[in-house]
């Protein structure tokens, strides 16, 4: 049954070794672990029984290929050979993908063979496997012993002229990873198919290929394979008495396979211990790695240290660096174990494959997928070198192309994978960011001489200057305070006669008894002018706030409703006027507001007057609050939006300038000087928060005020 592990991007495949009590399975298992292994990176597991064991490791060093992204990895077993642990036999056959059947070749064992050959077939029946679709494999062992079966009679008793056959010695490893290529070969092959990959391709061809080329080393190695030293872990089975009834047989079964579970978990565990040390290795020297490259002031030692340093910690046989020179096409400028780079050699069309690659701008793992029913020119170019995978990252620095920095795995390793992706494309960004202030750092020693001379050249002449814009500061400092004086006093001296005027006015209004022809209209001239005066005292009162310290306020919880009162209240007047209606949306369970009350009620009276003036009759100002949150932080929004013409997009820029004014729509006019809009900008800039001005699609202007929480 074939697994596909997402964690670790490969898709594993079981085979099992199968036979009679000593025919040598275990033996085989050994040896293969042996020679594919030697230095012990994975371990081989034992479940005990009385007089047998199952034995179980991951054959993860083997360069598979790929299929859809994911590595293919094998997992062998093998099985008790004594019929009163058939429960094991069967549970361990289950979800099997290839199996091997190892026959003992002595004559005083035939009846065991075809026994065992038999509780082969039923068991795989058992398990929902068809025997006759099943990758199987005869291996005739024990070949060095006297009193023998001949092959020819062994053939007889079990190969019906289909299956591929070989005599063995597994004490020794003579003919047993013949055995195990066959098998593989064919369970590989038959995972394609049943996975569907295009055979129109030559995707079997390749595969059948990349399966030789990997085991072929390991093909001819023989030797003694160490039986005690390979048992790493043994995990104790249940009970050997599975000859009972039903019941019992359930659950010996039941308890295999449970350690089974445990087995493949302590494999993944091991598994994920090795990813930790590789990952804490590759850690340390990336931060090995960044430390030498900030020392470094020369760029070409920056690259040769990049190439060093990938080489010893991603194990691949070839390693380039190319970069990009004044005249922008890349050259070599670091190359490591070939003689040429070969996405650099390989040109399509009008540009180099190398490149074409440097040029998308994002690393790049090259590795062959027999999904692919044809390899594209990046693949082609690697394959055509010799290696069998690479990984290609552009070298940028504040996005500009610097070159690429290129790693090739040969066939001797397995496919470099996504880790490595992750790992050559830190070094490659530390490289190129180290590389790019060491060119800095170049310049700007070669400048140095010169820079100094000009300097001393222009020191006179900045003395001068300074003291010219020190004079004209002073100057505009004295006309700001003026300026500022002139607003104060303005205020000042202009709210007593409105106020007076405010009060004659409904005085007047109070002379019920005289005609009304002759109070109606000077009452109403009276009150728009007196509002416009109004306007103007309250604009002068603004800008006050523009030239007082900018130092940012203390917001203290105000109450919503008490806010927004203080900003509409004095406003209402002047909507009615206009025929204009003011709506407020808010949350009912937003009760406060951080800020200061005075201040802030100004700053969107002053937004909400805007809206009012630059208003069609019959329109509305909608006034929003809604809480709105920037990463972690909260925020409190007002959104003020009107339904007149809205400010052009080009007078956009303008609305935030001192004494800038927009047309009025509707029947509005400005009561104001044109600061009401900075006035609000500087208010909510104190606070910490952002306003912006935009036109609205449908019509009219929306002002937005964000205040943090």
């Amino acid at each position: 049954m074939v697994q596909f592990e997402n964690q670790y991007r490969q898709i594993k495949v079981k085979i099992v070794y199968y036979g009679p009590a000593l025919g040598g399975k275990t033996t085989c298992l050994q040896h293969i672990h042996r020679v594919t292994d030697p230095q012990r990176r994975t371990r081989l597991y034992s479940l005990n029984t009385a007089s047998d064991r199952t034995l179980f490791f991951d054959l993860l060093s083997l360069n598979l290929g790929r299929i859809r992204g994911y590595r293919l990895a094998i997992q062998l077993y093998t099985v008790p050979g004594q019929v009163q642990y058939n429960a094991t036999r069967r549970a361990v056959l289950a979800g099997a993908d290839g199996v091997i059947f190892v026959a003992d070749s002595q004559l005083d064992q035939q009846d065991a063979n075809l026994e065992s050959f038999a509780n082969l077939k039923e068991n795989l029946e058992a398990n929902g496997i068809d025997p006759a679709s099943l990758p199987l494999v005869l291996q005739y062992n024990k070949r060095d012993l006297a009193n023998l079966a001949s092959i020819a009679d062994l053939e007889d008793r079990f190969n019906d002229g289909e299956l591929r056959s070989f005599p063995t010695v597994a004490i020794t490893g003579e003919g047993v990873m013949d055995a195990f290529a066959a098998v593989t070969e064919q369970t590989l092959v038959s995972l394609a198919d049943r996975l569907g990959i295009d055979t129109a391709g030559h995707a079997m061809e390749r595969l059948v290929q990349q399966t030789r080329a990997a085991l072929e080393p390991f093909v001819n190695a023989v030797g003694s394979t160490g039986l005690a030293d390979d048992i790493e872990v043994t995990v104790p089975e249940n009970p050997p008495d599975e000859t009972g009834p039903l019941p019992q047989e359930i659950l010996v079964k039941e308890a295999v396979r449970a350690n089974l579970a445990m087995t493949d978990l302590s494999s993944q565990l091991e598994t994920a211990s090795r990813q930790l040390e590789r990952k804490a290795r590759i850690t340390r020297a990336i931060v090995d790695f960044g430390r030498l490259v900030s020392q470094q002031r020369d760029p070409a030692d920056v690259l040769r240290m990049l190439v060093k340093t990938a080489v010893a910690n991603l194990g691949v046989q070839a390693a380039t660096v190319l970069i990009v020179p004044a005249a922008g096409q890349l050259r070599e400028a670091v190359v490591h174990g070939v003689e040429h780079d070969p996405l650099l050699a390989m040109v399509v069309e009008t540009t180099t494959v190398a490149g074409a690659v440097a040029e998308a701008g994002e690393p790049v793992l090259i590795a062959d997928d027999l999904e692919n029913s044809t390899a594209n020119s990046v693949q082609l170019a690697v394959l055509k070198s010799g290696f069998t995978s690479a990984i290609a990252v552009p070298l940028t620095a504040q996005n500009r192309l610097l070159g690429m920095f290129t790693v090739y795995g040969g066939s001797d390793r397995r496919s470099l994978d996504e880790d490595e992706l992750e790992l050559a494309s830190i070094l490659g960004a530390t490289a190129a960011m180290g590389y790019a202030n060491a060119l800095a750092f170049r310049k700007l020693e070669t400048s140095k001489t010169g820079l100094e001379s000009t300097v001393e050249q222009r020191t006179d002449e900045l003395k001068t200057t300074i003291e010219e814009v020190r004079h004209l500061n002073r100057e505009l400092q004295r006309g700001d305070a003026i300026k500022n004086r002139l607003i104060s006093r303005m205020a000042e001296q202009l709210d007593s006669p409105v106020q007076a005027l405010i009060t004659a006015v409904g005085a007047l209004d109070s002379l019920r008894g005289a005609p009304a022809e002759k109070t109606t209209r000077l009452i109403e001239i009276v009150k728009r002018q007196a509002d416009v005066l109004a306007g103007i005292v309250e604009s002068a009162g603004q800008a006050s706030l523009l030239v007082t310290e900018t130092e940012g306020v203390h917001g203290q919880p105000t109450p919503l409703p008490v806010l927004l009162r203080r900003a509409i209240a004095p406003l209402r007047d002047l909507a009615s006027q206009l025929e204009l209606e003011v709506k407020v949306m808010s949350p009912g369970d937003l009760d406060t507001v951080s800020c200061d009350a005075e201040t802030m009620a100004t700053a969107l009276r002053a937004v909400i007057k805007n809206a009012l003036e630059h208003n069609h009759p019959g329109g509305e100002v909608r006034i929003e609050v809604r809480r709105v949150r920037r990463g972690g932080d909260r925020w409190i929004e007002f959104k003020i939006a009107d339904t007149g013409d809205g400010i052009p997009e080009d007078d956009l820029e303008k609305a935030f300038e001192a004494f800038w004014q927009g047309a009025a729509g509707g029947k509005g006019e400005s009561q104001g000087i044109g600061l009401g809009l900075v006035v609000a900008k500087q208010v909510v800039q104190r606070h910490g928060g952002e306003i912006s001005i935009a036109r609205r699609s449908t019509g009219g202007t929306e002002v937005s005020i964000i205040l943090p929480q």
